[in-house]
């Protein structure tokens, strides 16, 4: 009897911190860079944790829009950023790291559904993690539940922000 206890009581600690966490794995989000219209950039890196990065590349619209998009698997939701982009009209490259919320998982599992301007609804819903970086070194991580303004029902969490420092391109 005092094994069936304990096994119910070590189970039932599980469930309750499990519900209590802050950072989880997630199965699947989406994972895009963004820039001011017109801001036309190069993107050389952008690494989650230290541990994980996503293909980056050229943008040039639109600010918080999911422009190029990767679908990320099993990963823990992360807590920073590093970005790296060259901003060709200044002749500058920017660098920089942001923490993201840790709430940002919890808003992430509990994304509402939202409608097209067709009136569909869209309930199985896919986190967008949204990396913004601005013309003067603004960088700036959402969370979304779809790549772009247009849809009824879109929510737009900022889950943090910073200022990139820079150096000449030489």
């Amino acid at each position: 009897m005092d094994k069936i206890l304990k096994l119910l009581l070590i189970s039932l600690f599980s469930v309750l911190l499990g519900g209590c966490a802050t950072t989880g794995e997630i199965d699947y989000m989406v994972v895009s860079g963004s820039t001011d219209e017109g801001n036309d950039i190069f993107v050389t890196l952008i690494k989650f944790d230290d541990q994980w990065d996503v293909p980056a590349g050229t943008m040039s619209c639109c600010r918080a829009t999911a422009g190029a998009m990767v679908g990320v698997y099993d990963r823990v939701f992360p807590e920073k950023v590093a970005v790296e982009w060259l901003d060709k009209s200044e002749n500058r490259i920017y660098f920089g790291e942001v923490a993201i919320d840790k709430k940002g998982y919890q808003l992430a599992k509990k994304l509402p559904s939202y409608t097209a301007h067709t009136g569909k609804v869209f309930k199985d819903v896919k986190p967008y993690l949204i990396i913004g970086m601005g013309e003067t070194g603004e960088i700036k991580v959402w969370l979304s539940n779809t790549r772009s303004a247009g849809f009824t029902g879109r929510v737009l969490h900022e889950l943090g922000s910073g200022q990139a420092q820079w150096r000449e391109n030489k």
